[in-house]
C-alpha cells in the first residue's frame, strides 16, 4: 500500500510540475478580478440592491464577501471549470501514449489497471485542488472588497432557491457546498479521463469531453429534455447548491450524487478496459 501512495505522489508531482497545469488557476484568478471590478460598477450594484430590497433586507448587510463569492461561482465555475478540468484529464493518459512513454513505463512490474487507477486519482486530486482554489480565492477577493462579516444572500434559480443567512451559518454552508461542488466537478474530469484512454490525440480527448458536457448543458438550458432531464449530468452537477437550502434535502442530494458516482465509476472501468485492450508496445 505504501508503494501505491508513493506512485500516486510521484504522479501528482509530475502533474503539478507542468506549467499548463496552472493555466486554470491563473485564468480563474483573472476572471474573478474582472467580475469583481464589474460588480463594483454602480449599475451592477443597483441590480443587486433592488433584488435584495424587494425581499425587505438591507443591501449593505447582505452584499457581502460570501454573496460575491457565491455569485462568482454561479457565473463561472461549472462552464469555465469544465474547460480546464477537461484540458488536464483529457491529456493525462493520451499525452504519454502519444509520446510513447508507456513502452518504458510498462517494462516495470506494474499492471495497466494500477497505472490507470493512479492517473485517475491524480485527476480527482487536481479537480479538488482547482475547485477549492476557485472557491476560496473568490472568497478572499470578496473579503478584500467588503471585509469580514455581514449576511449571505443566496440565489440559485436552477433549484428555486432565494434565501438570506447570517454570516456564521452562511460561511459553514458555503464551505460545505464547496466540498460537494468539488465532487460534482469530478464527473467532468472522469468523462475527460475516459476519452483520454481512447487511442486518440490529447486535443481530441479534451474536445470530445467538452463537446459532451456542452451538449448536455444546452439540452438542459433549452428545456428540450424537460421530461427526461434526469438523464442529463448538468441537472445532477448543480445539486451542490442544495447544500445552501436551510433544510438540506438529503434524499435528493443522495440521489444526485449516487448518479454522479455511478458515472465516475463507469468512466473509470471503461477507461481501464479500453486501455487494457490497446497495443502500446509495438
Amino acid at each position: 500500500m505504501s508503494l501505491f501512495f508513493q506512485q500516486w505522489q510521484g504522479e501528482l508531482l509530475k502533474l503539478f510540475a507542468r506549467r499548463r497545469t496552472y493555466i486554470g488557476f491563473a485564468a480563474f484568478l483573472a476572471l474573478e478580478i474582472a467580475i469583481l471590478i464589474i460588480f463594483r460598477l454602480k449599475g451592477v450594484e443597483r441590480v443587486f440592491e433592488r433584488m435584495i430590497a424587494r425581499q425587505g433586507m438591507a443591501f449593505e448587510q447582505y452584499y457581502s464577501a460570501l454573496t460575491l463569492a457565491f455569485m462568482i461561482l454561479g457565473i463561472s465555475v461549472v462552464l469555465l471549470g469544465a474547460i480546464y478540468l477537461a484540458l488536464v484529464a483529457g491529456d493525462i493518459v493520451a499525452k504519454e501514449g502519444e509520446d510513447g512513454h508507456y513502452r518504458l513505463l510498462l517494462v516495470r512490474p506494474i499492471s495497466r489497471s494500477r497505472l490507470l487507477l493512479i492517473k485517475y486519482l491524480t485527476c480527482m486530486g487536481y479537480t479538488f485542488v482547482l475547485i477549492q482554489f476557485i472557491t476560496w480565492s473568490a472568497f478572499g477577493l470578496g473579503l478584500a472588497l467588503k471585509g469580514w462579516g455581514g449576511g449571505f444572500f443566496v440565489m440559485a434559480p436552477e433549484i428555486g432557491l432565494l434565501s438570506f443567512y447570517d454570516w456564521d451559518f452562511g460561511l459553514q454552508r458555503f464551505a460545505l457546498a464547496s466540498l460537494f461542488l468539488s465532487c460534482s466537478m469530478m464527473t467532468i474530469s472522469s468523462i475527460a479521463f475516459l476519452f483520454s484512454c481512447l487511442p486518440i490525440k490529447p486535443a481530441a480527448a479534451t474536445i470530445g469531453a467538452l463537446s459532451y458536457f456542452i451538449i448536455d448543458r444546452i439540452l438542459k438550458e433549452t428545456g428540450f429534455m424537460e421530461n427526461y432531464d434526469h438523464l442529463l449530468l448538468t441537472k445532477h452537477i448543480v445539486s451542490w447548491t442544495r447544500l445552501l437550502v436551510e433544510d438540506i434535502p438529503w434524499p435528493i442530494i443522495l440521489r444526485d450524487y449516487t448518479a454522479l458516482a455511478a458515472v465516475c465509476l463507469t468512466c473509470l472501468i471503461l477507461g481501464i478496459a479500453i486501455f487494457e485492450s490497446r497495443d502500446l508496445k509495438s
